[in-house]
């Protein structure tokens, strides 16, 4: 019998935006989904998958803008 492929999961198309901080890096993923910009952070190194944090507004510069207080707040560039 032959095997099915599994269905292809929709791929994103969006912005990588790296920090690096004195505690590591901070990856984060900004794309457009369903009409809404969305950003999801990462912390390389931390287990699970899930994104630590996740941002949504209504344009791209807006969540960009929340994005970068976030991991400035949490993540300071100088400890």
């Amino acid at each position: 019998a032959a095997r099915r492929a599994a269905p292809l999961a929709v791929m994103k198309t969006g912005k990588f935006l790296k920090f690096t901080r004195p505690s590591g890096e901070v990856h984060a993923y900004l794309y457009l989904e369903d009409g809404l910009f969305k950003a999801a952070v990462y912390v390389p190194g931390r287990t699970g998958q899930a994104p630590e944090h996740t941002i949504d507004g209504p344009t791209e510069a807006k969540v960009e803008e929340a994005l970068r207080a976030w991991v400035d707040s949490r993540y300071p560039r100088r400890s």
